[in-house]
């Protein structure tokens, strides 16, 4: 049986979305390649990729904000210069040159993003972003596997280059899909005055607890590998605990696309939580065990808790302008996370950065227990106009 329009997922919308944010996923490969190229240490690592962030948070503002002012030919030009910057950065010495064209890549694809995920959550919003979350998760595998073999055949540059495929394909669906994802992105809707107000409540709580559970994640993530070496873990076995996450995080994207969530949020946020904090203590003890559990647990819970609480963000209105901030938050916390753990852990070390992402996770976890009891309040107002439009129907009025 085919589902209806309503439950259809808007697969182009999805896999341009994951076009969109494929960069995070393959950024240890891609910075080991282009060390290679430019005979870069790892100390630039983390400008070029704070310059790719702050270009996809840019470009998702931009979006945000002016996303139906943006015409398709736009959004066919951002996938345009994103060709272009992805071709451009073998051959880019300069440093500076070269963090410019990485900022104007995160921008462009920061705006492919943020309007893809609104559209692909239009209709059904849980599973948008776990289809989304797999496919990035799946796609990234393969890059990080297929590179290194594309490195050793034609050569480092050459790898680099191959990534210029990425744009391509994100300007070929720009152009399959322009007119039908914006007819479902522009629906009119209507709703009553007290629905509205609930409505903007939860959407505002529940976007704010996501951007809030991506910080912490990033926080804890950007800081992983390092505390391992710190504590003596080798690199064969951060490669195995990442490759491992990757999967773990897959299949967790599969089990949570569900539009009906069985545990409730304030439960799952908590859970979630205490998972993204699994690192911090695993890498006190040193052991390889222990750390590979925790980075499996990290991408579990991170997994669970950014799909669940994006798709109730992007559940809760029905407002094509509020869906796009919902992806936003996903670009602001990228860059908004690491900066956070790294002025936490440049003033108070170590400890800092677990304060810094247990406040981040509690403020998170408050706000999704705030949505559900404001949604509660209204639950029993409900059940007795229901209750008395029964009685009178059963009495034959």
């Amino acid at each position: 049986m085919i589902p209806s329009s309503g439950e259809r997922l808007i697969l182009p919308a999805v896999i341009l979305a994951c076009v969109g944010c494929l960069q995070p996923g393959i950024d240890p490969v891609f910075l080991t390649l282009l060390s290679s190229v430019h005979r870069l240490t790892p100390d630039f690592h983390g400008w070029v990729v704070s310059a790719t962030q702050s270009g996809m948070a840019a470009g998702s503002l931009l979006t945000w904000r002016w996303g139906t002012r943006i015409p398709q030919a736009g959004f066919a030009l951002a996938a345009g210069i994103a060709i272009i910057a992805a071709l451009a950065t073998p051959h880019t010495d300069q440093f500076a040159a070269l963090l410019t064209v990485r900022g104007l890549y995160g921008g462009a694809m920061g705006m492919l993003y943020t309007q893809a995920m609104s559209n692909a959550a239009a209709n059904r919003p849980h599973g948008a972003y776990g289809a989304v979350f797999l496919c990035q998760l799946m796609l990234s595998t393969g890059i990080a596997i297929g590179l290194p073999a594309i490195s050793q055949a034609a050569g480092p540059a050459a790898a680099l280059t191959t990534l210029a495929a990425a744009p391509l394909g994100a300007l070929i669906l720009v152009a399959f899909s322009a007119r039908s994802t914006a007819q479902r992105a522009h629906r009119p809707e209507t709703a009553e005055p007290q629905e509205t107000t609930e409505t903007s409540f939860r959407a505002w709580a529940t976007a704010g607890a996501t951007l809030l559970f991506i910080c912490s994640t990033m926080m804890v993530w950007t800081f992983s590998g390092a505390l391992a070496v710190e504590a003596g873990i080798s690199e064969a076995v951060i490669g195995q605990a990442v490759a491992l996450g990757s999967l773990a995080g897959a299949a967790t994207a599969i089990l949570v696309m569900r539009e009906r969530s069985i545990v409730p949020p304030p439960v799952t946020g908590l859970l979630a939580g205490l998972s993204l904090l699994a690192p911090i203590a695993a890498t006190r003890s040193g052991g390889a065990i222990p750390f590979i559990a925790a980075i499996v647990l990290l991408n579990i819970g991170s997994t669970a808790i950014i799909v669940r609480s994006s798709g109730l963000a992007s559940a809760a209105s029905k407002d094509s302008l509020f869906r796009r901030f919902v992806a936003c938050t996903h670009a602001l916390g990228m860059i908004a996370g690491p900066l956070a753990g790294s002025l936490a852990t440049g003033i108070f070390g170590r400890t800092g950065l677990l304060i810094a992402a247990v406040l981040a996770i509690t403020a998170a976890c408050l706000l999704l227990l705030l949505a559900e009891v404001r949604s509660f309040k209204l639950r029993p107002s409900l059940t007795r106009r229901d209750t008395l439009e029964a009685l009178v129907t059963d009495a034959g009025c």
